[in-house]
């Protein structure tokens, strides 16, 4: 058994960042990793909560752009320790043998085209960050892990989540186009 050399390591990718998905349908996250070992790997999901709540965030416009304009477009939802969150395994896979945790038992979920998760029927607390973990016994060097963002939406927070997410959109556009005629005034 020889070791697969750093140049050659797996490497780990999810095709989505981010994921919207509506409540009790199914949703695939998808999940591709290159290795050249020939070993059988052990694909994991994990799963951690948000850090805040981003059904709630959905429905909150900020303030002003002066208080909030540093969390537009930025990850504050996600950057805290796993100390401050749920943290649980979701499904651990090799070969054709799939095992759940215990948390989803009696769920529709399973490991699909190698390493993507397939969740059948979403719950609220479903959202979250899911991770997706290769480990290959010989290949432990390379990016092995990669997450998604899983925010699930009901029918009413479907519509007015796209029309925040517009607003907000235009509203960054608006604040840096704001802030560049400001800097280049002043620099006049």
């Amino acid at each position: 058994m020889s070791a697969v050399s750093r140049g050659e390591a797996v490497q780990v990718s999810v095709r989505d960042e981010r994921r919207f998905a509506m409540l009790f349908q199914p949703v695939v996250l998808p999940c591709q990793y290159t290795s050249v070992s020939t070993q059988t790997p052990v694909v994991q999901w994990w799963y951690k909560s948000y850090c805040r709540d981003r059904t709630r965030d959905a429905f909150r416009f900020p303030d002003t752009l002066a208080l909030h304009g540093s969390e537009l477009g930025s990850a504050v939802h996600l950057d805290c320790g796993d100390t401050g969150r749920t943290v649980r395994i979701v499904a651990s896979g090799q070969g054709s043998s799939i095992t759940l945790a215990e948390h989803y038992k009696g769920r529709d979920i399973s490991i699909i085209n190698k390493a993507d998760l397939r969740i059948g029927e979403l719950q609220w607390g479903d959202s979250g960050v899911y991770f997706c973990k290769v480990v290959i016994s010989d290949d432990l060097e390379g990016q092995n892990e990669a997450h998604v963002e899983l925010l699930v939406l009901g029918e009413h927070t479907t519509l007015h989540y796209t029309i925040l997410h517009y607003t907000l959109h235009y509203t960054v556009l608006h604040y840096t186009t704001l802030r560049t005629t400001l800097h280049y005034t002043l620099l006049q």
